[in-house]
């Protein structure tokens, strides 16, 4: 989706602005803001193939990949509003409830069809442990750059629990599900 340019001239900037910030990147770092909630939402539709909290209690994986599922929500929340509050830009919407594949009925009962339901977690929670690091990183980046254009605390706060949210997923990998 391409959303328009943000005015550096507009009144919401100069209040997103501490004193004496720079106009200069304030629109790249829009853009690449949008670029990672755009990995973002990648991920949680590529994630959003089975209602894993229903599996939660069966495998141990599903259930990680839920609390995953959760904290990429709220890292994509955050950005969102980010863009929206500061650069006016809404990008795009994302609701896992619209699941365009659609979810099959859970067939716990059946052992092959819960073998494959543990086939995909683990190959979903390799997918994402390999997504993270670089995710991590760019969130972290663009907080970098917020905090040198001098943008609002507010702005640098969001920016942080983006890159947070990002890190506890990450973290959560690092532990064997329990």
């Amino acid at each position: 989706m391409h959303a328009m340019p943000y005015r550096n001239s507009s009144p919401e900037l100069r209040a997103v602005r501490g004193p004496g910030a720079p106009g200069e990147g304030v629109d790249e770092l829009a853009g690449r803001s949008e670029m990672l909630l755009h990995r973002i939402v990648e991920i949680e539709q590529g994630l959003a193939v089975q209602e894993w909290w229903l599996l939660g209690r069966a495998l141990p994986e599903a259930r990680l990949l839920t609390e995953i599922i959760s904290l990429l929500a709220v890292a994509r929340g955050e950005l969102f509003q980010f863009l929206a509050d500061f650069f006016g830009r809404a990008p795009l919407g994302f609701d896992p409830a619209e699941n365009p594949a659609g979810s099959e009925e859970p067939h716990m009962d059946d052992p092959m069809w819960m073998n494959e339901r543990h086939q995909q977690t683990l190959y979903l929670l390799r997918n994402v442990a390999t997504s993270l690091p670089p995710m991590i990183q760019y969130a972290r980046m663009l907080r970098a750059n917020a905090e040198r254009l001098n943008l609002a605390v507010t702005a640098l706060d969001g920016l942080s629990i983006v890159a947070g949210r990002l890190e506890e997923a990450y973290e959560l990998l690092q532990q064997p599900p329990a």
